[in-house]
């Protein structure tokens, strides 16, 4: 999260921190007499305004300026790395709040005010360019309330005691209700809530769905590569989606839950030099689409022997004058209907395999003709 926002503001990120650190300092110099724990008070002050920096960082763009997507899914944001960090965000909020309050919802509250706020923000106004959405205030709020339990938990370890919070009622009668009545403004006048069933997260691969990929790999490159990381990108309440496996050299993606659909990019060297699957006995310099073509049907025949028997194969060159090698290409007819299944492999001019698609699915029948031309 922190690279895809500040990827290229190095002057904001020291910015940031200036301001951050520059306000613990401030406000431990002028609370150091006015209270007992002034350094819990100024690190509470610089994880909040740290936390608005980061949050309210304007992206450049204007993506979900004017509304707030509602999402129905409430527990979908911690089944995606990016609901997790976004948790872990408000944890010190709370936390820090507790040791310095001694209040555990006073603490757990000052991080749900304040997600709610950037959320607002966010989606109000379009020069910050960052999407509103609830999913990000419940992360939020989850986070801080467990940081608050975290700090009630060490203080009744450390102490012996927490004390509940206990507030002066009128005071803070005022403030829940100008808070509320502000918030309540903007979205009135100035957000548009649009409600979804679900958004497409990307979440870690379970072990299943780590295991079905795995067995993918292996079939269409053996043990030539080390599978990475291993993401599912859902695609609605069906549990149907794609997983997608990091490899050293690229990618793979494998529909779920059939694991019969595989899309393979292994040229990803930036320095120009060969970084596909090295395929046993192939020659090292291609030059002509018959030897491509004899160097997939090798690899075909040993890896996807069910898209060749009975396959129409077509060659075509890939880039200019073939620089970047030739695709060979499976088809299946009956009665000259295009079967559903495919198979492409795309053989460089190394001789290796640098991009492959391929879709096991049976041929389907074809029904009588009934009328001619």
């Amino acid at each position: 999260m922190l690279e895809a926002v500040f990827k290229g503001h190095l002057a904001f990120v020291i910015i940031a921190v200036v301001i951050s650190a520059g306000l613990g300092i401030a406000v431990s110099l002028f609370s150091r007499n006015r209270t007992d724990r002034p350094l819990f008070l100024a690190l509470w002050c610089s994880s909040v305004v740290s936390t608005l920096c980061l949050t309210l960082w304007s992206t450049g763009g204007t993506q979900g300026s004017g509304t707030c997507v509602v999402n129905l899914k409430v527990l979908e944001p911690f089944t995606t790395e990016q609901g997790l960090l976004n948790c872990l965000l408000f944890v010190p909020t709370g936390f820090l709040g507790v040791l310095t309050t001694r209040r555990t919802l006073l603490g757990a509250a000052s991080g749900v005010v304040a997600s709610a706020v950037i959320e607002t923000t966010q989606g109000a106004i379009l020069a910050i360019g960052r999407a509103c959405d609830t999913s990000d205030f419940v992360s939020n709020s989850v986070g801080s309330i467990l940081g608050a339990l975290a700090a009630f938990a060490l203080l009744k370890a450390v102490l012996g005691e927490a004390t509940p919070w206990r507030p002066n009622t009128s005071r803070m009668t005022v403030v829940c209700v100008s808070l509320t009545a502000a918030l309540g403004v903007v979205w009135l006048t100035s957000i548009q809530p649009r409600t979804v069933a679900a958004t497409e997260s990307i979440a870690s691969a379970d072990s299943g769905q780590r295991a079905a990929i795995t067995r993918v790999v292996r079939q269409a490159f053996g043990d030539y590569y080390t599978i990475g990381e291993v993401t599912f990108a859902s695609s609605g309440d069906s549990g149907s989606g794609t997983l997608m496996a990091i490899l050293p050299v690229g990618y793979v993606q494998v529909n779920w839950p059939g694991a019969n659909e595989i899309t393979a990019s292994l040229d990803m060297s930036d320095e120009g030099k060969p970084s596909g699957f090295q395929i046993p006995g192939a020659p090292t310099k291609i030059t002509s689409p018959e030897q491509a073509k004899g160097i997939a049907l090798a690899y075909a025949k040993s890896h996807f022997p069910w898209g060749v028997p009975r396959s129409d194969v077509r060659v075509s060159a890939v880039g200019e004058n073939a620089g970047l090698g030739w695709l060979v290409s499976w088809r299946r007819y009956r009665d000259n209907v295009l079967m559903p299944m495919r198979l492409d492999v795309q053989i460089d001019r190394a001789g290796r395999v640098s991009q492959l698609s391929a879709r096991e699915v049976s041929d389907v029948d074809v029904p009588a003709i009934l009328l001619d031309k």
